[in-house]
């Protein structure tokens, strides 16, 4: 953001706003999960990760910049969060822990090379619209990764309807019922 003419103190700012949208991602997406496929939730914040961090490239009004970071937090950081859950959801009770480390690690690595990545970027001194679409590229291929997952094999697939009242899963209730008094 310095190489696009933004001071220390923009910068600072940017990072609030961008922690502050990941709080908000966080929870929202939770409570998109909650209510759509999970599956299908974490792909279009993958997706609105790639667009959001792509225009950040390219000279916007002030207003919409921070939109746009808020974004960024919100389908980066706090997607990252709602990807726990669908990892919980996904691996059977014997490896959870397993897979949701492994989700926490895949995220740690990114944590890691990215600022030696982007630091790569800005040493080739390309035009900042491409450094921002080099920076969304990993997003886009969460999105596709993420919609190739055969959810048909995760443990949460092989589970009974969880809706179903608890009755109707003890046959000594059924038959109670149907006797009558």
């Amino acid at each position: 953001m310095a190489n696009a003419g933004y001071s220390l103190g923009s910068a600072l700012t940017f990072v609030l706003v961008l922690n502050f949208g990941a709080i908000v991602g966080a929870i929202g997406g939770g409570w998109l999960a909650d209510r759509f496929h999970i599956k299908y939730v974490l792909a279009s914040m993958y997706v609105l990760a790639a667009v959001s961090i792509t225009l950040l490239g390219y000279k916007v009004p002030t207003e919409v910049l921070y939109l746009l970071v808020g974004l960024a937090g919100a389908s980066t950081i706090g997607t990252q969060i709602v990807s726990l859950a669908y990892a919980g959801q996904f691996y059977p009770m014997a490896v959870r822990g397993t897979g949701i480390g492994w989700s926490l690690g895949v995220g740690r690595i990114g944590a890691i090379l990215a600022p030696i990545l982007i630091g790569v970027l800005v040493g080739l001194a390309l035009p900042l619209q491409q450094n921002f679409m080099a920076i969304a590229l990993p997003a886009l291929i969460a999105a596709i990764a993420i919609s190739l997952i055969d959810h048909r094999r995760s443990a949460s697939a092989h589970h009974q309807d969880v809706t179903s009242s608890p009755t109707d899963l003890i046959p000594e209730a059924v038959s109670a019922r149907s006797v009558g008094p």
